[in-house]
């Protein structure tokens, strides 16, 4: 899985922002960013940060390429995103997905791109109705 420092490299590179760049329009310490990007150091959860990163890297708040930058950086510090632990129903399901994904019978990445599809699918639903 690509953890959040390769992610926003990843983005930044594509953007061809410089880390220097970054740090000057993120008013962040380069060597800090730097070690974070590495995973030395864990990403920032502050949704104002989050917001200012995705700015610099000319990504709107409403896609999905900020809600992987959110998760990630949540993810890379061992914590789940405040909004899924919001959602009761959601939470309640987590246990058995920790229990399917410690199974000797994992599901394969095609299986669950193909439950996550679904549960968009399931989602999108629900909110137009």
């Amino acid at each position: 899985m690509t953890g959040f420092g390769d992610y926003v490299r990843g983005l930044r590179e594509r953007n061809e922002i410089g880390l220097r760049e970054f740090c000057v329009a993120l008013e962040f310490d380069p060597s800090r960013w730097s070690k974070m990007e590495r995973g030395l150091l864990q990403p920032p959860t502050d949704q104002d940060l989050l917001e200012r990163i995705a700015s610099v890297l000319k990504i709107s708040n409403d896609t999905e390429e900020f809600a992987k930058l959110r998760d990630l950086a949540f993810l890379s510090r061992g914590q789940v995103p405040d909004d899924i632990l919001s959602e009761k129903e959601l939470v309640e399901c987590l246990p058995m997905i920790f229990r399917t994904l410690r199974s000797d019978e994992k599901p394969t990445p095609a299986q669950l791109r193909k439950l996550a599809d679904k549960l968009r699918h399931d989602q999108r639903k629900k909110v137009q109705s």
